[in-house]
């Protein structure tokens, strides 16, 4: 009698939990998640195999584009994002990757339809992660300074740290003579949201360290690069753009309110002692459209800088050899298109701080698209490429600049 009771009460336990709704739950739930470096998405709902999303916009003044976020329980099923808002996707659709978060491919031109895309995954995939273009956060910047690390002339070092306490890295190359002829300094993600840059920045320093044909820079000139200007908007998923209570690149202007753009400004005038030729700030524009699918420089408003940048532009075009080039037709000189006085009304930004600075010829801000280049969709490595462009044009540019 007592088995019989064992056995009955066994039996309802299975049934229990074979029945039980919250067991049916838990394994068919899908899991949406930006808790991460760089992650950002809210969720308003999941109902069934639609997702409806909307871009984490905090510390925005309006709308902006930036969104990152990981999806598991996948397995074998088709799901289909739907975001809130319109602009949210570049040319190709959403970058992603599958089960790994390090091979990002774009899922493809006409994939978007009613500001939807639909996925289906297969029996392989256990997790997934999208974004508006390829993720770029600290943990890439290490892993891209761990294939230098027998470079004797990079030094990775700190400009300040952050208000949430992270370190905002600044990376030094030194001449390979001792006492350099030239400074240059390089930054990015003055916008945190700007990954593509990055992977632009990696194709410089690449170049200076290892191309035969930037020797000269080894030789001649020290670098100084800040790879994560707004650090903790990279690391917190943040837009970046119009940051409030101000943008990182509108900071240059009466008192600094961010650490690192203070740090900057105290920073740079000692570290040059009057040799800093070549300032370059890294960005990336508007998602899709015009002028936002092409490289371009953008012009200063004063006429001696934006000369320079006329000659560099030239040259850039000259240098990209690669599939994505920059056309100096694209130029935007100051007072035209977006580029108007009424742009800077909330702060001065880095490039026109840099144009102040004493024995500075060329400060420019490069624009480097998110997914398009006149056609061509852009990867990584392509991104890398046009970096190369940038060293070489440099070493042009300052030979130009002797025989003045």
């Amino acid at each position: 009698m007592n088995l019989m009771v064992k056995v009955y009460s066994y039996l309802i336990q299975i049934a229990f939990l074979l029945l039980s709704p919250c067991l049916t739950i838990a394994q068919d739930r899908i899991l949406i998640n930006s808790d991460f470096p760089g992650g950002n998405i809210e969720v308003l709902s999941i109902d069934h195999d639609t997702i409806r999303l909307k871009t984490d916009n905090s510390f925005t003044d309006g709308e902006w584009f930036y969104w990152y976020f990981s999806v598991s329980n996948i397995t074998g099923q088709r799901i289909t994002f739907e975001f809130e808002q319109e602009n949210v996707y570049a040319r190709y659709g959403p970058g992603y990757s599958l089960n790994n978060n390090q091979t990002w491919k774009w899922y493809g031109e006409n994939r978007i339809k009613d500001n939807a895309f639909t996925f289906s995954f297969s029996d392989k995939d256990s997790i997934a992660y999208f974004s508006i273009a390829f993720p770029y956060v600290e943990k890439n910047l290490l892993s891209f300074l761990s294939t230098l690390k027998n470079h004797e002339n990079l030094k990775v070092d700190t400009l300040c740290i952050s208000p949430e306490g992270r370190a905002i890295h600044k990376l030094n190359i030194k001449t390979e003579n001792g006492d350099p002829e030239y400074k240059i300094l390089i930054t990015a993600r003055h916008h945190a949201c700007e990954m593509m840059a990055s992977y632009v920045l990696e194709g410089i320093i690449t170049s200076i360290l290892t191309d035969r044909n930037c020797t000269q820079l080894l030789e001649n000139a020290e670098f100084m690069f800040v790879p994560f200007v707004d650090m903790d908007g990279v690391m917190n998923g943040e837009q970046g753009k119009n940051r409030i209570p101000r943008d990182h690149n509108r900071d240059y202007i009466d008192e600094s309110i961010h650490h690192s753009t203070a740090a900057l400004r105290n920073t740079v005038p000692e570290w040059s002692e009057n040799k800093l030729r070549i300032v370059i700030d890294l960005h990336c524009p508007w998602i899709h459209s015009g002028i936002n699918e092409t490289i371009y420089v953008v012009g200063n408003s004063d006429p001696v800088i934006e000369k320079q940048q006329i000659i560099f532009s030239n040259l850039l075009e000259k240098n990209t050899t690669g599939d994505l080039k920059l056309y100096h037709k694209d130029f935007i000189p100051f007072g035209t298109s977006w580029n108007t006085a009424d742009n800077y009304t909330k702060g001065r930004s880095f490039a026109k701080w840099a144009g102040t600075q004493k024995g500075v010829r060329l400060a420019c801000t490069i624009e480097f698209p998110y997914a398009n280049v006149s056609g061509i969709p852009v990867t990584r490595d392509g991104a890398r490429e046009f970096g190369k462009a940038v060293a070489y044009s440099m070493v042009e540019y300052l030979n130009l600049s002797k025989e003045e």
